[in-house]
C-alpha cells in the first residue's frame, strides 16, 4: 500500500481524500480535480498548489465562463508591467469578448467628464482609469457563479467539511471604485483578522489574490470569507449548513451549478 501511495498522481491523491465533489454537497462522486481560484486568474496561468478539491465533472466545467470573465476583469488593475503580460491580458479580453453581449455590457465609458461629475470628490483620488463596472447582467451571472463556488471551495478549506445540499451560500462582491469609495465592509474584514494567499516554499501570489476568513465556532457549520484579487475586485461571502440563517435573503445551495441560477441582485451604477 506504501508503494502504491508514492506511485499515485497529485490529482488521483485528491481524489483519494476528497472521493466526493465538494460544489454538490458531497453527494456526488468526485471524477475530477478543480483548482479554485481557477489557474486563469494569475499570471502565465501559474499558481503554488494549495486549494484543490475533488469535483464532478459537471460542477468542474461548468463555470468556464464564468471564470473567463472574471479572470479578465481580476487584471483590469493595476496594469501588467511586462509584455509578456500585456499579451496575456489581451488573450483573456479577446475570448471574453467572444461572449454574446459582453462587449456592449463592459465597453469602457469614454466621457471622461461625464465620469468625473458622477465620482465627483472620489475621482481625484482614482490612480487610474481602470474603473471595473460590476453592474451588467453577464457580469453579474459570472460574479455569482465565482464567488458562489469560491465560497464553497473556502468553507472546505477552513471547516474540513463539505457544506451539505440542505446549507446556503450568500456573496457579495466590490470593485475597485467600492473600495476606492470607501464602500467595503470594513467591519466583518476586520472580525476575520489577516489575509492569507496560496503559498508554495517561496512561492507565493499575495499580490493577486488574498483571503480573510472567520469560523464562528468549533463546530464549523458556518464560515465566513473576504477574498481580494489584485487591486480590481473584492469578494464578500458567507457559507452555512443552517439556511434559516440568511433570513430569506438571497442565496444559493450546493448543486446549483447543476440548476438555473438565479443570479444576485445587484446595486445599479448611478447615472
Amino acid at each position: 500500500m506504501g508503494e502504491a501511495k508514492r506511485r499515485e498522481t497529485f490529482s488521483q491523491r485528491i481524489r483519494r481524500e476528497q472521493p466526493f465533489c465538494i460544489f454538490c454537497g458531497g453527494s456526488t462522486p468526485s471524477e475530477t480535480v478543480e483548482h479554485y481560484p481557477p489557474r486563469s486568474i494569475f499570471d502565465r496561468k501559474h499558481r503554488p498548489q494549495g486549494m484543490e478539491f475533488g469535483a464532478c465533472k459537471e460542477c468542474n466545467e461548468a463555470s468556464r465562463e464564468a471564470d473567463l470573465v472574471v479572470a479578465t476583469f481580476s487584471r483590469m488593475m493595476p496594469d501588467a508591467p511586462t509584455a509578456t503580460g500585456r499579451a496575456e491580458v489581451k488573450r483573456l479580453i479577446d475570448s471574453a469578448l467572444r461572449i454574446p453581449g459582453f462587449a456592449k455590457e463592459v465597453y469602457p465609458e469614454w466621457n471622461q467628464l461625464g465620469v468625473l461629475k458622477r465620482y465627483q470628490e472620489v475621482a481625484p483620488r482614482l490612480p487610474t482609469w481602470n474603473f471595473v463596472r460590476l453592474d451588467g447582467p453577464i457580469v453579474a451571472r459570472a460574479f455569482t457563479i465565482f464567488a458562489s463556488k469560491l465560497a464553497l471551495a473556502l468553507h472546505t478549506t477552513t471547516t474540513r467539511r463539505i457544506l451539505p445540499p440542505g446549507g446556503a451560500i450568500a456573496v457579495q462582491w466590490y470593485s475597485n471604485l467600492d473600495a476606492y469609495n470607501g464602500e467595503l465592509p470594513k467591519d466583518f474584514i476586520a472580525m476575520c483578522g489577516p489575509s492569507r494567499t496560496l503559498r508554495q516554499g517561496n512561492f507565493q501570489v499575495g499580490d493577486q489574490f488574498r483571503v480573510a476568513s472567520v469560523v464562528p465556532d468549533d463546530s464549523g457549520y458556518m464560515s465566513g470569507h473576504f477574498a481580494s484579487f489584485r487591486d480590481s475586485f473584492g469578494v464578500l461571502m458567507f457559507a452555512t449548513e443552517r439556511a434559516d440563517e440568511l433570513k430569506g435573503g438571497w442565496s444559493v445551495s450546493p448543486g446549483f451549478l447543476k440548476r438555473p441560477l438565479t443570479v444576485i441582485p445587484v446595486k445599479q451604477t448611478g447615472s
